[in-house]
C-alpha cells in the first residue's frame, strides 16, 4: 500500500506498482508526476465490499425480517447481564462472552434483543455500542459458510465508528482483490490495521461484534471457488471461526465478541482450552434465569391473542391446556412457540388442535421425557400425524422433494412460489397440490410467504434434523438420496420433450431447470446413492441413453444471458466438464467395480455414446446453423466446457480422427467466435499447432482476425503437409 509520510495509508486513492501486484487495473485519471506504471483505482471501496458482504446474516437485513427478539419480559436476566457485561468491562480481559444452550432455548432471540437494547444506548452512550453482527443459517448460501465472514463485519464497522470508514476505504481501493483472499489476510487488512492507524485508538469506546450460530457454518470458504460434493467436517470449518474471533481479540482492539452457540464439543473444548484462557467468559443459558415463567409469561400472551383473534368466548383468560403446556415445555422456548404457531392455524380449531396435542403426549409419557429434546420431538410428530393419514405419503414425498431441491446455491435463493411450481410440474402434479399437502406443517414451515427463498423455508434447523434422523422422526422419516433420485428421474422424464428440431424454442421453466441442474444432481448421486445401488444407476442411465442427448446439452447453454459476471463454475454443465473423463461422467463409479466383461460392454457402449454426444455438441455449436445467437458470456462457458472435454479428446491415441478435432481445422463462418474463444483458452499445446497449421495451409479467414488467437504463438512460414 502506498504511503504518505507519518505511515499512514494515502487517501483518498491508492497507488500500487502493478507489476508486483496481483490487483487488477482499474484505469483512472494519473496525476502528478508519476510512473505510467502507476494506476489509481477508481474502485468504490465500500460498494465493493457491500458486493461481497453477506447482507443477509446481518441484523436488520431483509433476509431476516422480522428479526427473532424475546418476548416481552422474558429472557431479562441474560439480556441484563450480557450488557452490564460489555458496558461494564472496559479494563477487564475476558472481551469473549460465550452464551451457549441446546436447540431451541432463544439463542438467536437473545442476541437480537441484546442488539436492540444496545442500539436504544446509543443516543445516551455518544456512540454506536454494537459495531457489527453476523447471523450463521445453515440453510442460508451465505449464511452458511464464513466466507464472507470478515467482509461483512467490516463493513459493518466501517458504518457504526466513522473514523474507520477512510481507513477500510483506502485499504480496498489500493487491493480490491482484498475480497478474494484468505480470511486471516482479510481480518489483518481490512480490521486490524485500519484500526491501528487511528490515533489512541486503546481509548475508543468498545463496540460489541455478535457472532451467532456458530454451530450453524458447516461450509468451508470455498464457495464461490468450487461447489463442493461435500461439507467439510463441520467441526474443522466452526473451530476456524473461534480461531479468527481469537485472531481479532488478540490485537487489543476496541472490540468485545459475543458468541452464541450450541454446546457442541468441540466448541466447548476449545474455548476452554489454553489458547483462550482468560478470556471467555461463559454463559449457560439453561442455568440463568426463570424459564417456566418466562414461558408462562408467553404462553398467557399468546393464548390470549389466539382467543381474541378467533373471538373466542371464555377462553381468552385461561385455557383448560395451559397449564399442561407451560409444565411440557419444561423451560424449552421453541416447544411453546411451536405448539402456538401450529394451534394458530386459520382453517382449525385452536382449542381441538391444542387438545390433540394433549391427548397424544399423555399416551406417550415416557416417549415425551427420554431426552433433553425428546418432548420437541414428540411435538413434531404429533403435527406430522395432524395431516390426514390419507395426505401423509404425499406430504413426505414433497418434504423429500424441497430437501432434495436445494442442490445449488442459486437454486435455495429460489421464492417458495417459483420452487413449488417448478417441483409439482416436474412431478406432474397439479398445480398448487404440493403447498397444499405441506399446509398442516405451518408451525414448522414458512408457508404463508411465497416469495419466502427456499434456503429459508423450515423455521428452526432442529425440524430439519428431526426429519433427517429415523430414530427420532420414526415413520417421518425423510431420505435425502431417495428424493434426490426421484427428482432426477422426474428430471429426465421432462427432458424428453427437448430435442433438436425444436431446439430454438423457449422450454418451459421446470424443463429449463431440469436442463440447468442434472449434471449437478448425477454428481451428488454418483457419490451416493450410485455407489449403493448398482440397478438405481443403470436405470438412470437408461433415461440419459433414451434422450436427445446433444439437446439437452445444447438447449441450456442458448438460455445463457449477459446478466451475471462471468463464473466457470455457472455452467450448467460444469460438473460434467470438470470430470477428469467428461466422457465417463455416467459410468465413472461403475469402472473400479466392474469385472465382468458384460459390465465392460455396458460402459463401453454408454462411454462411446456420450463421447458421440460431446462431439455432435460442440460441432454443432461451431456451425452455428438453425441456432439463436449466443450471448458472448455462453460463448465463453462453452469455451470452456469445450476446452475441457478436448483435453480428454488428445489423451487419445487417434485424436487427430476425432470428428470436433477435425471441425476445428475448418470452422465455418457462424463458429468463428466460438473457435475464437476456444483457442484463447489454455488448449492443449499439440492440438493448437495441429489446428493452427491446417488454418495456415487452408488459407482460413480467420488467420486475418484482428482477434486471431495464434498470432503471438506460433510463425510458420512454409507449414509441413501431414496427411489428413
Amino acid at each position: 500500500m502506498a504511503r504518505k509520510p507519518g505511515n499512514e495509508p494515502a487517501e483518498p486513492s491508492a497507488l500500487f506498482y502493478q507489476p508486483s501486484s496481483n490487483a487488477p487495473i482499474f484505469n483512472g485519471v494519473i496525476n502528478g508526476n508519476v510512473r505510467n506504471d502507476l494506476h489509481i483505482s477508481t474502485v468504490d471501496g465500500l460498494q465493493l465490499l457491500y458486493q461481497h458482504a453477506a447482507m443477509g446474516a446481518m441484523y436488520e437485513s431483509d433476509e431476516r425480517y422480522p428479526p427473532p427478539l424475546c418476548h416481552p419480559g422474558t429472557r431479562e436476566v441474560v439480556v441484563i447481564r450480557i450488557i452490564g457485561w460489555h458496558l461494564n468491562n472496559d479494563g477487564g480481559k475476558k472481551r469473549i462472552m460465550w452464551v451457549h444452550a441446546p436447540a431451541g432455548y432463544g439463542k438467536t432471540a437473545v442476541a437480537g434483543t441484546v442488539t436492540e437494547q444496545l442500539k436504544e444506548m446509543g443516543q445516551e452512550l455518544g456512540f454506536t455500542p454494537v459495531g457489527a453482527t453476523f447471523f450463521f443459517w445453515r440453510s442460508s448460501p451465505e449464511r452458511s459458510s464464513p466466507a464472507r465472514l470478515i467482509i461483512t463485519l467490516a463493513y459493518q464497522l466501517a458504518q457504526s465508528i466513522p473514523e474507520l470508514r477512510p481507513r477500510i476505504e483506502a485499504v480496498v481501493k489500493s487491493e480490491p482483490d482484498i475480497v478474494k483472499m484468505a480470511l486471516e489476510i482479510q481480518l489483518v487488512k481490512l480490521i486490524v490495521e485500519p484500526f491501528r492507524y487511528l490515533p489512541d485508538f486503546h481509548s475508543m469506546p468498545k463496540r460489541l461484534v455478535i457472532v451467532d450460530g456458530i454451530d450453524e457454518c458447516i461450509n468451508s470458504d470455498r464457495e464461490s471457488r468450487i461447489e463442493r460434493k461435500y461439507a467439510e467436517q463441520q467441526e474443522v470449518v466452526q473451530i476456524r471461526v473461534l480461531d479468527i474471533i481469537h485472531r481479532l481479540h488478540s490485537h487489543h482492539l476496541p472490540l468485545a465478541f459475543l458468541v452464541l452457540s450450541r454446546r457442541e464439543a468441540w466448541i466447548k473444548r476449545h474455548l476452554e482450552s489454553s489458547r483462550f484462557q482468560g478470556m471467555v467468559e461463559h454463559l449457560d443459558l439453561q442455568e440463568v434465569g426463570d424459564h417456566m415463567n418466562d414461558v408462562k409469561r408467553f404462553v398467557r400472551a399468546e393464548l390470549s391473542r389466539i382467543a381474541t383473534s378467533f373471538g373466542l368466548e371464555g377462553v381468552d383468560e385461561e385455557w383448560p391446556e395451559e397449564e399442561w403446556l407451560v409444565y411440557q415445555s419444561d423451560g424449552h422456548i421453541l416447544y411453546a412457540a411451536t405448539v402456538i404457531c401450529h394451534i394458530d392455524d386459520p382453517y382449525g380449531d385452536p382449542r381441538q388442535l391444542l387438545k390433540d396435542i394433549v391427548d397424544s403426549s399423555e399416551r406417550n409419557p415416557a416417549v415425551s421425557h427420554s431426552t433433553p429434546l425428546s418432548s420437541l420431538h414428540e411435538l413434531y410428530r404429533q403435527i406430522m400425524r395432524s395431516c390426514p393419514e390419507r395426505n401423509r405419503t404425499l406430504m413426505l414425498e414433497v418434504l423429500e422433494d424441497v430437501v432434495a431441491f436445494r442442490i445449488r446455491n442459486h437454486v435455495r435463493r429460489l421464492p417458495c412460489g417459483k420452487a413449488f411450481d417448478i417441483l409439482d410440474r416436474l412431478a406432474r402434479r397439479s398445480p398448487g397440490s404440493g403447498i397444499k399437502a405441506l399446509r398442516p406443517l405451518h408451525a414448522v414451515m414458512r408457508l404463508g410467504n411465497m416469495d419466502e427463498a427456499m434456503h429459508n423455508i423450515f423455521t428452526h434447523s432442529s425440524f430439519t434434523e428431526f426429519l433427517s434422523t429415523p430414530l427420532t422422526s420414526m415413520e417421518f422419516s425423510v431420505d435425502l438420496k431417495r428424493g434426490q433420485e426421484r427428482l432426477l428421474a422426474n428430471m429426465f422424464n421432462c427432458m424428453g420433450s427437448v430435442t433438436m428440431d425444436g431446439i430454438s424454442e423457449q422450454p418451459e421453466e421446470h424443463i429449463l431447470f431440469a436442463l440447468n441442474n442434472w449434471c449437478h444432481l448425477w454428481s451428488r448421486l454418483s457419490n451416493g446413492q450410485f455407489q449403493e445401488s448398482r440397478s438405481s444407476h443403470i436405470q438412470m442411465i437408461q433415461k440419459v441413453l433414451a434422450l436427445d442427448l446433444p439437446a439437452c446439452l445444447i438447449r441450456p447453454y442458448l438460455s445463457i444471458d449477459d446478466s451475471k459476471k462471468r463464473n466457470r463454475y455457472e455452467s450448467p454443465l460444469w460438473q460434467l466438464f470438470s470430470s477428469p473423463t467428461p466422457s465417463n461422467f455416467l459410468v465413472e463409479t461403475m469402472e473400479s467395480e466392474s469385472t465382468d466383461s458384460e459390465s465392460h460392454s455396458f460402459i463401453h457402449a454408454v462411454t462411446s455414446h456420450t463421447t458421440s454426444s460431446l462431439d455432435a455438441v460442440f460441432i454443432t455449436l461451431l456451425r452455428a446453423t438453425n441456432l439463436p445467437e449466443c450471448s458472448p458470456n455462453a460463448t465463453w462457458l462453452i469455451a470452456c466446457d469445450c476446452v475441457d472435454y478436448l483435453k480428454e479428446v488428445v489423451t487419445r491415441a487417434d485424436w487427430r480422427e476425432n470428428r470436433l478435432v477435425q471441425e476445428l481445422r475448418s470452422p465455418g463462418p457462424r463458429g468463428t467466435d466460438l473457435f475464437t474463444a476456444i483457442f484463447q483458452q489454455y488448449v492443449p499445446q499439440d492440438l493448437k499447432r495441429y489446428v493452427y497449421e491446417s488454418l495456415v495451409r487452408n488459407g482460413s479467414p480467420i488467420v486475418d482476425r484482428e482477434d486471431y488467437p495464434f498470432q503471438e504463438l506460433f510463425t510458420v512460414d512454409d507449414p509441413e503437409v501431414e496427411s489428413d
